[in-house]
């Protein structure tokens, strides 16, 4: 079947099975390494991408699930200012998540601040998708409310 979506910023139509998972699609079709595919399927969340602005796990996405979608792998985010925004969150916190996560929460905070959520039972639920509990519950949230408040702060400069 054929499949039209938008992946890190680029058009793409692909031919593949409807069934075929998205974490596979990214490593065999675009040669995303960011999108590892470690548990085949079993979710540890390692290979969270953002859907359309929602975080999800590509190992659980079906290719016919992403037909006329905005796909952000981390390989794409971190080009941008909003994981400038992230990393200064990080930094002023002073807690990150280990090299095994950091992506796949990276952009699970990324959601998080776009979305402005600022409950710590919301932001710890989308977390909870990552069985890697390398963060401190509470460093996790204060690095998301960080976030959301340098991303405030730089909107009201530019304006």
């Amino acid at each position: 079947m054929k499949i039209d979506c938008s992946i890190d910023g680029r058009t793409l139509t692909l031919s593949l099975n409807s069934n075929k998972p998205l974490s596979l699609i990214l490593s065999e079709n675009i040669g995303d390494g960011s999108a590892v595919n470690h548990c085949k399927g079993q979710m540890c969340g390692l290979c969270a991408v953002l859907v359309d602005g929602k975080p999800m796990l590509s190992c659980m996405v079906p290719a016919f699930e992403i037909r006329g979608k905005e796909i952000i792998t981390f390989e794409g985010f971190q080009k941008t200012r909003g994981m400038k925004d992230i990393e200064k969150a990080y930094e002023m916190v002073g807690a990150a998540p280990c090299p095994d996560c950091y992506e796949s929460k990276t952009m699970i905070f990324e959601s998080l601040i776009s979305d402005g959520v600022s409950e710590p039972d919301e932001i710890l639920k989308e977390l909870s998708i990552i069985r890697c509990h390398c963060l401190d519950p509470e460093d996790a949230v204060k690095i998301v409310l960080k976030g959301i408040d340098i991303r405030r702060k730089r909107r009201v400069r530019r304006s």
